[in-house]
């Protein structure tokens, strides 16, 4: 859930660009906004996937959703 709002902290900053930006950022600010629905989109999925495979345990939830960030945070620091 933490990529969720992630995703929705970068949709709000590039329409925050886009709308008060100079004629650069309001160029290059949409594909902040593209991405942040897309972090946020498969993050919420993987979130619902992960519930309905483990029935709504929320133990097993938290568990899962950790491993996976620190796979992510993992494969981050090692490229």
């Amino acid at each position: 859930m933490l990529g969720a709002l992630l995703g929705l902290y970068e949709i709000l900053h590039g329409l925050f660009y886009v709308v008060n930006g100079t004629p650069d950022q309001k160029r290059d600010y949409p594909l902040e906004i593209v991405l942040g629905l897309l972090i946020m989109a498969v993050c919420l999925g993987g979130h619902w996937l992960i519930r309905r495979i483990s029935h709504s345990n929320t133990r097993t939830v938290w568990i899962t959703e950790l491993i996976l960030v620190g796979f992510i945070i993992y494969g981050f620091y090692r490229s």
